[in-house]
């Protein structure tokens, strides 16, 4: 994957996450309790369980897994079709993604005591208010254990994707060691080439 590409690819996976975020804090808050509504009045445990905030934004979280992790699952399979995949490379775009989603947070209590960009930080950080709410965890910690949990799993899916379409194309993998190996060799000889000039 080229640079472009590469800074493209980060770019999409960052918007992605961010629009992911809204839409679970609309499926917790609004979605959900409002399908609730539906059932009969002898499922009563269940509407406290879909309207109660803790569970509404771990629906919210789970929500995020599902989508990320089809998602990058896909990118994994793709990525090993098109002979463009690097482990270094997706765990920068993690890296990147869990920072750029962190970030935000730092500057949380300069509006909170004016109760500026509430709405932001609660829909922003929707999956991971379960964390901060349910036990009781530092706010920006939260973030970061929540996101955590949310990438690992994304990063497992992308990994396991390609462990898959290798096994099944094996030419893949032996044409990208081969690939690896002239470039190694290339630059074996560039750098005697060098050694010679001085």
């Amino acid at each position: 994957m080229d640079s472009i590409k590469f800074l493209l690819y980060t770019l999409a996976r960052i918007g992605l996450m961010f629009l992911l975020a809204v839409f679970s804090a609309f499926a917790g808050e609004i979605l959900f309790p409002a399908i609730v509504t539906l059932l009969p009045s002898s499922a009563a445990g269940i509407k406290d369980f879909f309207t109660d905030p803790v569970s509404q934004s771990a629906i919210g979280m789970g929500i995020m897994v599902i989508f990320l992790v089809w998602i990058f699952y896909d990118d994994g399979k793709r990525h090993a079709a098109y002979e463009s995949w690097s482990s270094i490379n997706i765990t920068i775009v993690y890296l990147i993604m869990l920072c750029i989603y962190f970030i935000p947070g730092i500057f949380r209590d300069s509006f909170a005591a004016e109760g500026q960009l509430d709405v932001f930080y609660l829909v922003l950080y929707y999956p991971c208010h379960w964390l901060s709410d349910g036990f009781q965890m530092n706010y920006l910690v939260s973030i970061v254990v929540g996101m955590g949990i949310i990438l690992a799993l994304s990063f497992v899916s992308y990994m396991l994707a390609f462990r898959i379409y290798i096994k099944k194309h094996p030419v893949i993998l032996k044409r990208m060691q081969e690939r690896r190996y002239y470039n190694e060799e290339d630059e074996t000889e560039n750098v005697q080439t060098d050694e010679d000039i001085k």
